[in-house]
């Protein structure tokens, strides 16, 4: 979240509200007790043992990428879904992989410790110390959130761990308020991810992608390399 607008949005009794300095809807690896101008050094930390290979999330081409989906369903179709999307973004193939030994991210449920009041979801920044490719989710915000949100927040926290930051883009599905589904990968965050990653051509040619576009409208074209 950038550190100079502590507007958060949350939900309360299914319905979304902003206000002042509440608890993050979604969020990443800034806590919720940051001061307005302060700026970790470090990301938060489970007890939840990592994946071995979080390291590879580092790597320009990113190849193959296990991911090991602890969080409960629905949380864990929604990101399976998400994974096809980043699929058709990044020279890459994210996969379901369940032993510790072999993946690179791990999704599980989150508690208070990691999850402040409000806070559906919350991901490790790459450029962080402790970085271990972890992403919590809160098993109660199925309670309130519909499954576009659900998926939105997934692709949301997986950019984190791609390197992206917030938007300032209220269309971004990279905003840092309220994602429900009908945002795009604009072309900062096309660009951003080219500083990090290897991306698909289509994804670059298109300038901006809905979150929500059928995967088979996506061909698998060239692959372009850092700018």
């Amino acid at each position: 979240m950038p550190m100079n607008d502590r507007r958060i949005a949350t939900r309360v009794a299914g319905k979304r509200f902003v206000t002042g300095v509440l608890a993050m809807w979604i969020s990443c690896a800034w806590p919720a007790n940051a001061g307005a101008h302060e700026t970790p050094h470090s990301n938060w930390t489970s007890a939840d043992a990592a994946c071995a290979k979080y390291d590879d999330l580092r790597t320009v081409a990113l190849g193959d990428i296990g991911v090991k989906i602890d969080a409960t369903e629905p949380w864990a179709d929604e990101f399976r879904h998400a994974l096809s999307f980043w699929n058709t973004i990044l020279a890459a193939n994210f996969h379901e992989e369940p032993n510790l030994n072999a993946c690179a991210v791990r999704i599980v449920n989150g508690g208070p410790d990691i999850l402040s009041t409000g806070t559906v979801a919350r991901s490790q920044l790459t450029e962080l110390g402790f970085f271990r490719g972890m992403i919590v989710v809160n098993p109660e915000a199925v309670k309130t959130l519909n499954r576009d949100e659900m998926y939105a927040t997934a692709v949301h926290e997986f950019g984190h761990l791609l390197g992206l930051q917030h938007n300032s883009s209220s269309h971004s599905v990279m905003y840092f308020l309220n994602v429900g589904g009908t945002e795009v990968l604009d072309r900062t965050d096309i660009s951003d991810l080219r500083t990090r990653h290897k991306v698909r051509a289509t994804a670059v040619s298109a300038g901006f992608l809905p979150i929500n576009i059928k995967l088979a409208a996506m061909p698998d074209l060239a692959i372009l390399g850092q700018e």
